[in-house]
């Protein structure tokens, strides 16, 4: 394990990083970039706490200890060993502030590292075969004898979606070149977080109609490679703040960006898969489950503080004990109930993969994830309403310190049984986080990050046995006496080829061990409730 300043020396190796259209030489002392580089720092050092040593580090099978984002999970009891670490972790950065530190993103090599075969496996060459076997667990020991940071790459420009053939034209990253080195990329990739702050971009794609077998490239590969330059978004970092005023935005900016890549040469051993357009459309999105789960973690830690600052903010202005208040309060309480009931039940419908990984129940991850982000605008809206105009109208430090009007803020703010600092606190946390630059961002990550809610449900579709013909209408092809189905399932498996998008129906055995399918109304389920009749 590295410590926070060995974390922050390895990003002074001379990466071509833009924020806000200035070019940073040092992201460890600038001003748009500095807070959150140290805030990771700290996320680092808080490994080699003695305090934290059970909850954020484990052994490893060669006996060395180390940290818990490396912790790949065989039971279940280890999955809430993991649930229990991202938990700490969004806690400590002030209840999930910060969306992907390294915990929540090493993830993505899970199932790589799970199921490697596919990858070299199914790879297509212009010059010849290349043997990628091994590459990524090579990959895989390095990054994690070196403690090293990844970021995940795998979306695209956007382009005219009303064409599949606009794709190819696109400027994406593809391959111009092969050669006994390796592979000459160019153009972008379209988004990625905190990668101004990792050590490693993992490309790849979730597929779409029209990706060519150029554009179609899976690799790991240092930021400080020549010819890759990241063009992150304006930074909404105050660093010269009052952490007072400014709880959040005081502390940095996690940075989300484009990459571009300029010829730039991606070895053979850091190429994971390249040239099938058919792999990139049935496995990448399985990385992701991975993801997900880390994503649900937080969300029940965001709900939990929401329904925390909600109790706080009505009892200093006296409305607590209100009967509608107390049925907003519940509305709030059963939010936060609901999003860890996904998370819980997630555990314990969990499966074994192929390489023997206990993974939780994804489609309760995205269930859950879905639940999230449906209602979140409307709990956040309760909560701003339980504030009324005092999330807008609060003084600064300043002008509380100020010997003349300071004291009579004081007595004009005071909230019931608390003094006015405390409630202004309570008023500037949900102001920052919901209402500022700085929470619209955090907001629009929850909105959009890794899948936003449509393909959340798409997903759903494609990769569970949800067909007309399957298990799922048993009961009702019971209760209606349906008989043979075979003309119903044909006519739904015509409809489904002819679809650009993937369905359960065509995905490859490799791809559906990585999802759930006991604990459903299934082939083997459905058959024991009908003979217990």
């Amino acid at each position: 394990m590295r410590t926070g300043k060995e974390y922050l020396e390895s990003l002074q190796d001379g990466r071509k990083v833009y924020v806000g259209g200035e070019v940073i030489d040092d992201i460890t002392t600038h001003p748009k970039t500095k807070g959150y580089a140290h805030a990771i720092a700290d996320y680092y050092d808080l490994h080699l706490n003695p305090e934290f040593q059970d909850l954020c580090t484990f052994i490893d099978d060669d006996g060395n200890r180390q940290s818990m984002h490396w912790f790949l999970p065989r039971s279940k009891e280890d999955i809430v060993r993991r649930r229990n670490y991202a938990d700490f972790m969004f806690r400590h950065f002030k209840g999930g502030i910060f969306t992907r530190p390294p915990a929540g993103m090493n993830v993505v090599m899970f199932t790589q590292v799970d199921d490697q075969e596919p990858w070299a496996g199914n790879s297509i060459f212009k010059n010849g075969q290349r043997d990628l076997t091994g590459n990524i667990q090579r990959q895989w020991d390095m990054v994690t004898s070196l403690d090293h940071a990844i970021s995940p790459m795998f979306l695209d420009v956007q382009y005219d979606r009303g064409r599949d053939d606009a794709m190819a034209e696109t400027p994406m990253l593809s391959v111009i070149e092969e050669n006994d080195e390796g592979v000459i990329v160019r153009g972008w990739k379209a988004i990625g977080t905190a990668i101004p702050f990792v050590n490693h971009l993992l490309i790849g794609n979730l597929w779409r109609p029209g990706q060519t077998s150029e554009q179609t490239l899976y690799a790991l590969i240092p930021v400080a490679t020549p010819g890759v330059s990241i063009v992150a978004r304006e930074s909404r970092a105050l660093p010269d703040a009052d952490p007072y005023d400014h709880p959040l935005a005081s502390i940095g900016d996690e940075l989300d960006g484009m990459v571009y890549f300029d010829d730039v040469l991606i070895t053979w051993d850091q190429v994971q898969h390249i040239g099938n357009p058919d792999h990139a459309k049935w496995y990448p999105q399985r990385q992701f489950d991975w993801v997900h789960l880390e994503t649900q973690v937080r969300q029940v830690v965001h709900a939990e503080l929401m329904v925390g600052l909600a109790l706080l903010i009505t009892q200093s202005l006296g409305t607590a004990t209100n009967p509608l208040v107390q049925s907003q309060l519940a509305q709030l309480i059963r939010f936060r109930e609901t999003c860890r009931a996904f998370m819980i039940a997630a555990e314990e419908t969990g499966f074994h993969t192929p390489g023997g990984l206990y993974k939780p129940n994804n489609i309760f991850i995205d269930f859950g994830r879905a639940h999230y982000l449906e209602n979140q605008h409307d709990m956040v809206n309760l909560l701003i309403d339980f504030c009324g105009r005092g999330v807008v109208i609060q003084p600064t430090k300043r002008e509380l310190d100020d010997p003349y009007i300071g004291p009579k803020l004081e007595e004009a703010l005071r909230g019931s049984e608390i003094s006015a600092r405390d409630r202004i606190k309570i008023f500037r946390q949900i102001s920052e986080r919901f209402l500022s630059e700085w929470g619209a961002r955090h907001e629009m990550f929850e909105k959009f990050n890794g899948t936003p809610l449509y393909l959340i449900n798409l997903l759903t579709m494609q990769r569970t046995e949800y067909q007309v013909d399957g298990p799922l209408t048993q009961l009702a092809r019971d209760v209606l006496g349906f008989g043979d189905t075979a003309e119903l399932g044909k006519r739904a498996e015509e409809a489904e080829k002819a679809s650009h998008y993937a369905s359960v129906r065509f995905q490859p055995e490799y791809a559906k061990a990585q999802d759930q399918k006991e604990g459903y109304m299934n082939e083997k389920s459905a058959t024991k409730v009908m003979s217990n009749k």
